[in-house]
């Protein structure tokens, strides 16, 4: 049994932030790549049957593909992270994901809001100031990163890392995946 997310994969912000989270990430250190989490957790990976993946399919489709731009640093108490610019549509589909999967387990805490985000640096309530100012000279000099999340990632946890489950398409069919929840690297030089 392992536990199982709902992601979008920003492979773009790799090139600004994937050094920082190898260091300062647990997640990235399990081989996820930079992501948006829209539901976690999801479901026990044995309770993924072709139905729940059909439900899946149809809430993708329903949507279409997200432009937006991770363009501004923020801090949650212990997490430093990139905020995504529009964030309604995000918002939306995480919204649309967990009203489609009430069976879903609940987290011992429930957050009063959703807030769509890529996480830089977790467990850094020290150093946090350090990172954020860090990761805004970064951002500062390099711009926005302008992103295009067209699929959502079931991410499951194995005994040696996250892997990528199965990919359904925004707007369009699914596609199946085996490869890991590693991602690409692409995207501009980073000064």
């Amino acid at each position: 049994m392992s536990r199982t997310l709902l992601a979008l994969m920003v492979p773009e912000a790799e090139p600004l932030i994937g050094d920082l989270r190898a260091r300062l990430d647990p997640a990235a250190k399990l081989g996820l790549a930079a992501h948006i989490t829209l539901v976690y957790p999801f479901l026990d990976s044995e309770r993924i049957t072709p139905a729940v993946e059909e439900r899946l399919r149809t809430v993708a489709a329903a949507r279409q593909p997200l432009a937006f731009h991770l363009d501004a640093v923020r801090m949650f108490p212990s997490t430093v992270w990139l905020a995504p610019s529009p964030s309604a549509a995000i918002g939306a589909l995480a919204a649309a994901l967990q009203l489609a999967f009430p069976e879903r387990p609940r987290r011992d805490r429930e957050f009063p809001e959703y807030i769509p985000h890529v996480s830089v640096a977790r467990d850094v309530r020290r150093d946090r100031e350090a990172i954020a100012a860090a990761l805004e000279e970064r951002l500062h000099a390099n711009g926005p990163v302008p992103c295009l999340a067209g699929q959502v990632h079931v991410m499951e946890r194995a005994p040696d890392g996250w892997k990528t489950r199965l990919v359904v398409t925004l707007g369009g069919a699914p596609t199946d995946a085996g490869e890991t929840g590693g991602g690409a690297r692409r995207g501009r030089t980073i000064r």
